[in-house]
């Protein structure tokens, strides 16, 4: 029987007006949006849908906002198809409304960790002094030969391990700048690469410090067992227990997310169907691709605006 996984994107899936048009069409929409709000004390439907690209850029309003907008999205699914997961699992901030999908999050709570985490992050490095650059083009094992070939240059290290062909270097600005420039010198396949326009060199061990600072953000917070299957980004396979969730959140943070050996976990276990909920279809890319590798043919939808919506098959 085929499954069905739902999978959530994470910071810089983010833009101006995301969701705007599902506040004007589904109560239930706004009522999550509420729900956020009130924990937050402040407008987040306003600044989401009124907003600009600049009040979304600040870490600590993205990571609630993208939240929020894949929460809110996912109760309109809910509401209008009844339809339910079988595994679900997001990219870095994207497990949080994972989690929260599981029930193993209360959802105020993870929109209250989500500020807390963006604010802990955008404040680990000072601006300009950590760089992230995905490289496309090479595989996991290519990109870490390289990396090995630098030396004394700062910190350098594979932060996302994104499909058979994306993996992203993160680290010190002038070294992730200095790797980038001898992957391109030395690779015999032609690769492409691009700074993302981030506050610090998340998944690094540069954000070791911060995440000790996370740790007392969480270490209240209560987290809930769970009968779905949730994949963690620190291991590429289920959570087993509910006691495993907040130390690996906390390890998140200066730790590799396994994103496609995260994918190929669900392509073993069966799942045909994937559909990724939030602004943005960086997910439903790296599904496709990680797939197409496998020799697996899958059905990938993307559900962010209405015209997703009315198309959604489930």
């Amino acid at each position: 029987m085929s499954k069905t996984a739902f999978i959530f994107p994470g910071q810089g899936a983010q833009y101006a007006g995301m969701g705007r048009e599902f506040a004007g069409n589904f109560k239930v929409f706004s009522e999550v949006f509420k729900e956020a709000s009130d924990r937050l004390g402040f407008d987040l439907l306003k600044t989401v849908t009124e907003g600009t690209d600049e009040e979304l850029m600040q870490t600590e309003v993205t990571q609630p906002a993208i939240l929020t907008v894949s929460k809110a999205i996912l109760e309109v699914i809910k509401q209008e198809f009844g339809a339910k997961s079988d595994f679900t699992a997001g990219l870095s901030l994207g497990e949080y409304t994972a989690l929260v999908h599981a029930c193993a999050l209360n959802f105020a709570d993870a929109v209250a960790i989500a500020k807390e985490r963006g604010k802990i992050m955008q404040e680990a490095v000072p601006a300009g002094v950590g760089a992230m650059a995905p490289i496309v083009g090479l595989t996991y094992e290519e990109v870490a030969g390289f990396i090995k070939e630098i030396k004394g240059l700062g910190v350098v290290e594979i932060s996302n391990f994104n499909s058979p062909t994306q993996v992203v270097v993160s680290g010190n600005t002038e070294a992730v700048q200095a790797a980038v420039d001898f992957i391109k010198a030395n690779s015999k396949t032609r690769v492409r690469a691009v700074f993302l326009p981030v506050s610090a060199p998340f998944h690094t061990s540069m954000l070791r410090g911060a995440s000790e600072k996370f740790a007392e953000v969480i270490e209240n917070v209560e987290v809930f067992s769970t009968d779905q299957t949730v994949l963690s980004n620190v291991t590429g396979q289920p959570y087993t227990d509910k006691t495993e969730i907040k130390p690996s959140l906390v390890k998140q943070f200066y730790s590799t997310v396994l994103w496609k050996p995260s994918v190929d976990f669900m392509l073993r276990n069966g799942v045909e169907s994937f559909v990724e909920i939030g602004p943005g279809t960086s997910l439903s890319g790296l599904v496709r691709k990680t797939a197409a590798a496998a020799g697996i043919e899958v059905k990938i939808q993307n559900v962010e605006n209405m015209e997703t919506f009315k198309n959604l098959n489930l």
